[in-house]
């Protein structure tokens, strides 16, 4: 693949798991899919590429766009298989889907390789206060929208369907909202995200519709039974076009991948009603954790203390 000339615009993408990305388009009509996703990401544009040695983990996506290319031959390409380089291949806008499926394939070359890294790509709203994130997670048609435009200050909804949940070279999970890109089908009122707000994910909550508002901490096996159908629904394009033990390889990589977040990140089922003030039992939930992790760590250098002075 020919590098992109250094005067070319570059859509710049950087994310938590310390991925930087830049983003070229290889013809026209490309160069006007990859201006849009920029605009709904909120993404920097320049007109220099980044020397490779200045970022470890920098990959490069050239976008183009081939009359011939079907849907069905389309896959998401791992850019670490390729020397940080991929070659996104879109069928033209007018092709079934239009602009909407190309910007959802075009964000999965981005959530693959976060999968790569230990992250995995969550059906669920991201929500902010106090500068940590939690997740709404649910299957579609749940509330998950409705729930995050109800949420009173200081809360904050960062977005409202999907979240990118990334691993960083220390371990530690960060959310980065994603976009809701179900509102670019069939000229929809489109929108921006600011992807690269990300914050430290200190919360899941699996929404479930109730009378009443009450929340439950579950263990890390069900709650990787809870959100396979999440993660299933916010990446089910990422398998087309791959070979039957390359399909295998993926989910496996996505069930390992949950397991590891679950058993850092405390997972709860929400009971959400219509009208009750459901972000008091996530208050109270979280509040919960810190004084469990609080306690842990005073236990553990209490152990400490005992096993020295012995």
């Amino acid at each position: 693949m020919h590098q992109p000339p250094t005067q070319e615009v570059l859509h710049n993408l950087v994310l938590a798991d310390g991925s930087r990305w830049e983003i070229a388009a290889g013809d026209e009509e490309a160069a006007s899919i990859v201006s849009q996703l920029g605009c709904a990401m909120q993404l920097r544009m320049t007109t220099d590429a980044i020397e490779p040695s200045h970022y470890g983990n920098l990959c490069r996506l050239l976008v183009q766009v081939d009359a011939h290319t079907s849907i069905a031959d389309c896959y998401v390409p791992l850019a670490s298989e390729n020397d940080g380089i991929v070659v996104c291949i879109l069928s033209p806008c007018d092709h079934w889907g239009g602009p909407h499926v190309n910007l959802v394939r075009l964000s999965l070359v981005f959530a693959r390789e976060a999968q790569a890294r230990g992250g995995v790509l969550v059906h669920g709203a991201l929500a902010e206060r106090g500068g940590m994130g939690v997740i709404l997670a649910a299957p579609g048609g749940t509330g998950k929208t409705t729930a995050s435009n109800r949420l009173p200050a200081p809360w904050h909804s960062l977005c409202d369907d999907t979240t990118l949940v990334v691993r960083d070279p220390q371990g530690k999970y960060w959310a980065h909202p994603w976009p809701t890109w179900s509102r670019f089908l069939d000229g929809g009122v489109g929108g921006t995200w600011e992807v690269q707000n990300a914050v430290p994910l200190k919360g899941i909550f699996i929404l479930t519709r109730a009378i009443e508002d009450r929340v439950k901490r579950v263990g890390s096996g069900h709650a990787v039974s809870l959100l396979g159908e999440c993660v299933r629904q916010a990446s089910m394009f990422m398998p087309l076009g791959l070979f039957k033990e390359d399909v295998h390889a993926l989910y496996l990589e996505r069930f390992n991948n949950l397991c590891a977040l679950a058993r850092v990140v405390p997972a709860h089922v929400l009971h959400i009603s219509l009208t009750g003030a459901f972000w008091q039992k996530i208050e109270q939930a979280l509040e919960e954790g810190d004084c469990e992790e609080t306690q842990g760590a005073i236990g553990k250098n209490a152990s400490v203390l005992k096993s020295q002075s012995a």
